[in-house]
């Protein structure tokens, strides 16, 4: 799906040259419930893909984490860097705050990212049984049930929740430092409600950029501002049983580089709502 940037209100016409050369390719994904994937299929929710000489992934405190998605690139349109072949697993805690470390957001104690570049293809050789690890009422989730996925590759330019957008796009620090040198109109009007109906970055994606109900957590540390979104899973609770506190996001972030060489140890997890 190629993205139509000269659809945007002429106010806007002066910032396309710059918000053109943000454009990234990403992959949309569209839920579905479904009780019967198998255990190689991509899938929100359900039963992982997993070697029976692999130990089931827990917490700190050695607690079953729960399969948050996963996703098995022979079904997936190429994007840049990522993987064209194997399995990539998220997994969260089930408690109140889904896994997520505040004090430490890269630390895989209330989280695991794991990739498979070797899919085996035979049933006997992976983990069938998962019945000792049921959540129920007294566990916390932001979804339920189990889902298949579909994929589209698609175009996206930089959201205006990215911390970048106002240095890349518009010269200044921050997106609202721009509203008094604004000369279309009204800023929130005139360039913020346009941009978004056109840009939204909200939904679900691989790759491309992400979306926020409050800050991106690689505005205020340095360390992780060249990280880039891996993965990012929306409420979606019109057809769906998903539901991040409320009505959040959540998010995972990688370093390219990390992304090339297929390491998964230092994602960044994030999730917020309103």
């Amino acid at each position: 799906m190629k993205l139509q940037l000269e659809t945007l209100p002429n106010t806007l016409h002066p910032y396309l040259e710059k918000i053109s050369a943000t454009i990234l390719p990403t992959v949309t994904l569209q839920l579905r419930p479904n009780d019967a994937l198998t255990l190689w299929q991509s899938k929100v929710g359900g039963q992982p893909y997993l070697p029976l000489d692999m130990q089931y992934p827990v917490d700190s405190k050695g607690n079953p984490l729960a399969l948050l998605a996963q996703f098995n690139f022979a079904e997936i349109p190429n994007l840049p860097n990522f993987p064209d072949k194997g399995i990539l697993q998220f997994y969260i805690a089930a408690d109140d705050l889904y896994g997520l470390n505040f004090d430490d957001q890269q630390q895989q104690s209330g989280f695991r990212v794991l990739y498979f570049d070797q899919v085996l293809d035979d049933a006997a050789q992976l983990k069938q049984d998962f019945s000792e690890l049921q959540f129920g009422e007294d566990d916390y989730l932001p979804f339920t049930g189990q889902y298949s996925i579909e994929f589209q590759r698609a175009e996206q330019a930089m959201s205006l929740e990215d911390f970048s957008f106002g240095k890349k796009v518009l010269g200044v620090d921050e997106l609202y430092d721009f509203e008094d040198q604004f000369d279309g109109g009204d800023f929130e009007n005139d360039f913020i409600e346009p941009y978004n109906e056109l840009v939204s970055s909200s939904g679900h994606r691989l790759g491309g950029y992400p979306y926020f109900t409050q800050t991106d957590p690689r505005h205020y540390n340095e360390k992780v501002q060249d990280y880039i979104l891996l993965f990012q899973l929306d409420t979606d609770d019109a057809e769906n049983e998903i539901m991040w506190g409320d009505s959040g996001v959540g998010n995972f972030f990688i370093h390219p580089d990390d992304l090339k060489k297929r390491d998964f140890s230092k994602v960044l997890y994030n999730w917020d709502c309103c």
